[in-house]
């Protein structure tokens, strides 16, 4: 064979063999497939959490976000801050079940009363005191019961003064006969007929009387007379510890 033969047939050879090496090389790629995983009888795969999730710290929620608790066991929040619900929707409560509600306590550490059902309980009094040869005249109101404390909304006079320009200086309310005094504006309404000065007052104000007070109206004008005032008050009682 002449040098040139022995050149072809070697490179015939490495082609060959290239070739044959790539064809081996592709037919070893296989392609991506899923796998199946199938519950067993024995220990199926969960489908949902276990166990218990603990959370420490602080939950926040966005504006309008509503968390829904259900399921057993029950869930109970306690400790500090309070939780307070709000807004809508509606918290509902299972039948037989019951809220606590605590009154705050006050400097003296006695529960404060909660005015919460003012319609349960109203309150409203009314007294007519005569002046006569006195600068002033006392009347008192229905006395508050045991157990109750009187809760006072607002305040009414009307006063018949003789003779006329006769003016009244003070007029006032206290939770007792000579009691710490709540002083009220007369106002002078006009004269009648038969010569009576005619005084109104009417105010809106919050004043407390304790179990068994009596509350009284004084009236105090500037000079002798025959005259008459009416008063009235009105709001409401609650329940206080005995």
């Amino acid at each position: 064979m002449t040098v040139t033969l022995w050149k072809c047939l070697i490179a015939g050879f490495l082609f060959a063999a290239c070739a044959f090496l790539s064809v081996a090389a592709v037919g070893q790629a296989k392609p991506t497939q899923n796998v199946l995983v199938v519950n067993g009888a024995g220990q199926p795969v969960p489908t949902a959490a276990q166990g218990t999730t603990n959370v420490a710290g602080t939950v926040g929620l966005a504006a309008g976000s509503i968390v829904n608790v259900g399921n057993t066991p029950n869930v109970n929040v306690a400790n500090t801050p309070s939780v307070n619900v709000t807004n809508t929707p509606t918290v509902s409560l299972a039948a037989g079940v019951s809220v606590n509600v605590t009154n705050p306590l006050d400097s003296q550490n006695n529960p404060t009363p909660l005015a919460v059902l003012e319609a349960t309980q109203p309150y409203e009094s009314t007294c007519t005191l005569s002046i006569g040869g006195f600068l002033f005249g006392v009347c008192t109101f229905q006395s508050i019961p045991s157990g109750k404390r009187l809760v006072v909304q607002e305040f009414d006079a009307l006063g018949e003064l003789v003779p006329p320009g006769l003016k009244p200086v003070a007029v006032s309310w206290s939770h007792a006969t000579f009691g710490i005094a709540h002083y009220f504006t007369a106002t002078f309404m006009g004269t009648s007929n038969s010569g009576l000065d005619f005084y109104a007052t009417h105010q809106e104000t919050r004043l407390y009387a304790n179990p068994g007070d009596s509350p009284a109206c004084t009236v105090t004008v500037n000079g002798n007379s025959n005259s008459t005032y009416i008063c009235q008050i009105s709001g409401f009682l609650v329940d206080v510890p005995q």
